[in-house]
């Protein structure tokens, strides 16, 4: 009889989960599972070695190596034989920042805004505001210079905003935060997210 699988910490947040070809008439689905896709993240976007990869994701490196190995077959399945791809999603938390000159509610969200509101959805619901003070005000740096390390730094899976510019967002992207543009914000956008 086997182990229990441990669980196995997740926090890249996929935002698009399904993947297809408009050639062929393959109808087969291949379904990668989202610790697959966070090793992938973690090796081929970060460029971790695998030791601290499984670190990151609090599994061991023999562990690590047969999911990536996995993750890579599929991913080549798909690609050769023109199957769908279906990401399974399990984070059921995210985290959201959004730039507002006010502490208390998302007002004037420009990335030059004096505060960074933090949201933390858990099955899509709110269930913690905090914020920051933007270190671009303080620092006089350009926002791709110290945003996303900010967000890498406290896990944000979003920067949503009223305008990024594409420094910031590949910026962003680099680290795994997608940004999201939306003329007015609301809590009710938020919880759309997930």
């Amino acid at each position: 009889m086997g182990r229990n699988k441990l669980k196995r910490t997740l926090k890249f947040k996929p935002k698009y989960k399904a993947f297809s070809s408009h050639e062929g008439d393959n109808k087969e689905v291949i379904s990668l599972l989202h610790e697959e896709l966070e090793a992938l993240y973690l090796m081929d976007s970060q460029e971790l070695y695998q030791a601290d990869a499984a670190k990151q994701m609090g599994i061991s490196r023999p562990t690590f190596a047969t999911i990536i190995k996995n993750a890579r077959q599929k991913i080549t399945m798909m690609l050769i034989t023109g199957a769908s791809l279906k990401i399974v999603d399990e984070k059921d938390d995210l985290l959201v920042m959004i730039p507002s000159e006010s502490k208390e509610a998302i007002l004037k969200s420009s990335v030059e805004a004096k505060f960074l509101l933090i949201y933390h959805l858990q099955n899509k619901q709110i269930i913690k505001r905090g914020y920051l003070l933007n270190p671009i005000i303080k620092n006089k740096v350009r926002p791709a210079q110290v945003l996303p390390a900010l967000c890498s730094k406290h896990g944000i899976n979003f920067f949503m905003s009223e305008s990024i510019g594409l420094g910031l967002k590949s910026a962003l992207l680099s680290k795994g935060v997608y940004s999201i543009i939306e003329n007015e914000i609301n809590e009710e956008k938020i919880l759309h997210l997930n």
